[in-house]
């Protein structure tokens, strides 16, 4: 028998624990319920047939990851039935996807495999210049007929420079979030809201059709803004499972975010580093960190530095004093120097993610998880 058969015996942080399951298959649903029916507009396209499998699928594994690191948390023992009961409501749907996609023609799978959006978060030392290769990033991708959602989880607005927004927009707004005393922070993201709905409704248009989502933004009357959207906003990103769109998550600089699982919503993680030892120092620190999804290391800012030992790059974005002069003036470097070399780096960063190029995979597959004690996952 579960310890949260009754009610009297749930706390605030076990009422959020069950409405957070279930918000996750209420998300599973909605895409099955797509993928069954097809797309909108969709008849006779098989491709967007199976890309739509294709996205529960995926969205499956992701929760399934996120369900792995809850398994391994404090509470874990008083929510095993839960969880277990969880766990086989995904592989359920996984396997309703595994069976849809084998009985597509193999050409139509590929095809749709090639449409599949991508999901990446980029975390590495402060002024590491994140910022600038997410924004220039999401652009670049924009340009080329991707939909893209870039999402700012620093509460410096470094992305909306390099997106070449306002710094003041594109924040969570009061009315996305509500209180609960369960939640991380206190806070998460308001019933009858689904990430879908928020992308949709919230999200910022940005340069080049690009759209942009950030933490709440500090004022005058309300200090607490960020903390009380954070929540939201992961769960926002761990949910929207739109397999046609590319996600590029510009997360707070340091370990304290993927110690915390912020990157939970990616498939890839992209690690920054610049020249200087600490940099590559975080990096290391890092990258076992996030070992339950590839990696690649991006080099930032390099002259005719060799790169670090154990940490080859993928890419090498060269010290470029255009770019430079661009985030003095905070302005987006792909308006103010669209062909230096930074900017044709980063271009051949989106060639590589997009299979385009052959770069440095890390897969830290060999990485024994429980060696790290990392916190409850906060969404």
């Amino acid at each position: 028998m579960s310890e949260l058969d009754t009610q009297s015996d749930r706390s605030p942080r076990d009422e959020w624990l069950i409405d957070s399951l279930t918000r996750q298959v209420a998300v599973m649903e909605a895409m099955a319920g797509v993928a069954r029916t097809g797309p909108p507009g969709s008849a006779g396209d098989e491709v967007a047939h199976c890309l739509a499998w294709r996205g529960v699928q995926r969205q499956a594994g992701r929760f399934g990851r996120n369900l792995e690191a809850r398994l391994r948390g404090r509470l874990a023992p008083r929510w095993e039935q839960e969880l277990a009961g969880h766990h086989r409501v995904l592989a359920a749907y996984r396997e309703e996807a595994d069976e849809a996609l084998t009985g597509a023609d193999p050409k139509v799978v590929v095809e749709a495999e090639g449409r599949l959006g991508l999901r990446v978060a980029v975390i590495g030392k402060g002024g590491a210049g994140k910022s600038m290769i997410s924004g220039t990033l999401s652009r670049l991708l924009a340009r080329r007929g991707h939909r893209v959602l870039a999402a700012d989880l620093d509460t410096n607005p470094g992305l909306a420079f390099s997106l070449g927004v306002s710094p003041t927009a594109g924040g969570l707004p009061p009315d996305a979030v509500e209180a609960h005393a369960g939640a991380a922070y206190g806070w998460r993201l308001r019933t009858g809201l689904s990430p879908a709905q928020a992308v949709d409704r919230l999200a910022l248009t940005a340069p080049d059709g690009a759209r942009f989502l950030a933490l709440g933004k500090i004022d005058d009357a309300d200090k607490t803004a960020p903390k009380q959207t954070l929540v939201a906003l992961l769960e926002i990103l761990l949910g929207f499972g739109d397999p046609a769109w590319d996600v590029v998550g510009d997360l707070e600089a340091g370990p304290t975010t993927p110690f915390e699982r912020y990157h939970a919503f990616a498939d890839r993680v992209m690690v920054v580093v610049g020249p200087a030892w600490r940099s590559a120092m975080t990096a290391r620190r890092l990258l076992p960190l996030v070992a339950d999804v590839p990696t690649l290391v991006v080099a930032n800012r390099f002259r005719d530095e060799p790169d670090h030992p154990g940490l080859a790059p993928a890419v090498r974005i060269p010290d470029d004093a255009a770019v430079a002069r661009a985030e003095r003036l905070g302005l987006a470097p792909l308006d103010e120097c669209p062909d230096s070399p930074a900017i044709a780096a980063v271009r051949e960063l989106a060639d590589l993610l997009t299979g385009g190029g052959n770069g440095h995979d890390h897969h830290h597959s060999d990485h024994d998880h429980s060696d790290h004690d990392q916190r409850e996952v906060p969404v």
